[in-house]
């Protein structure tokens, strides 16, 4: 080799392992967005009763308004293609990170999870269904906490809606709807006669309530605002939903006890008026923050000025 010629470029032992875990994502991510899609397309089209068949066989006091929970699921498959599309053509080191050490190969099997899901769901196993639903919670929760550690901003904007929202949404569709709406079906929970309509209304309540003002003081606080978007767009998805007795007559439609009424309308309130009061609270902060900073500035340097006329005083 001549001496001109440059030196190869070393590549550390982490260096090789990390490039070794994008690869790993890179193969593992896109099959299972894959699976998901075309699982979830299968049972929804190809099977009779589909998903949304079986749906309305099994409707309860959760039972959101198939279209519009739809729309969201597109919405979340399209956002997760574009995921794929930034995964495989990184170039950032800083979004590189993210992807591995904030995202990692939970997404992939979160997608296997809701795959597995949707074939229970077919088959009627709606125990088996809602253990795949908690578990994957369990999962999204986990990259929805990783992420913290590498924030949204307007600088990476890619990153904030193809890593960020696809996370932020699967996280809330699956904690604020999917497992308490599986988990009514798999306990029995059914309003198949209209006498039944007000039987499960306080373990409705109790549910939607308790999520709810979970998510929304943990949204307000670190302020996320897609989180908060998601949410009312969910509580909009079981506020326009009417279970019928009978799937095939509209007129069966049962309009929903007083009580859970009320409780989706205050949580609808309650999101937004969160959201505002984290802002609100960063914002007085910051402002206390630099009015502290101001008086500490002028409290040293009148110490300085201070000291300065004892050392002339001193000289003289």
């Amino acid at each position: 080799m001549s001496s001109y010629d440059p030196e190869p470029e070393l590549i550390t032992p982490s260096q090789f392992r990390e490039s070794m875990r994008l690869v790993r994502l890179q193969i593992a991510i896109p099959i299972s967005v894959l699976v998901a899609l075309g699982a979830n397309l299968v049972c929804a089209l190809a099977i009779k009763p589909g998903l949304k068949g079986i749906n309305e066989l099994n409707p309860t006091l959760l039972t959101p308004n198939s279209y519009m929970v739809g729309i969201f699921w597109a919405f979340l498959y399209i956002l997760q293609v574009g995921f794929c599309m930034v995964l495989l053509l990184v170039r950032k080191d800083v979004t590189k990170e993210t992807l591995v050490n904030g995202v990692g190969l939970r997404f992939a099997i979160a997608n296997w999870l809701q795959a597995a899901w949707a074939v229970c769901w077919s088959l009627q196993f709606f125990i088996g269904a809602e253990v795949l639903i908690l578990l994957n919670v369990i999962n999204v929760l986990s990259i929805h906490l990783t992420l913290l550690m590498y924030p949204p901003t307007l600088r990476r904007p890619i990153d904030a809606l193809f890593i960020h929202a696809p996370m932020t949404m699967l996280l809330a569709i699956l904690l604020e709807l999917d497992w308490m709406h599986n988990g009514f079906v798999a306990l029995g929970w059914d309003i198949r006669e209209e006498k039944s309509r007000e039987k499960y209304t306080w373990q409705a309540v109790a549910c939607i309530a308790a999520v709810n003002i979970v998510v929304a003081l943990w949204a307000g606080f670190r302020r996320i605002y897609l989180l908060t978007a998601a949410s009312v767009y969910i509580l909009f998805c079981l506020l326009f939903s009417s279970p019928r007795t009978n799937p095939t007559l509209p007129t069966t439609a049962l309009p929903k006890p007083t009580a859970l009424l009320v409780t989706l309308i205050i949580c609808l309130v309650l999101h937004p008026v969160s959201l505002l009061a984290g802002v609100a609270w960063k914002r007085t902060s910051e402002r206390e923050g630099r009015i502290r900073l101001e008086e500490e500035v002028e409290a040293a340097e009148e110490d300085e000025r201070h000291a300065e006329a004892d050392a002339a005083v001193a000289r003289a």
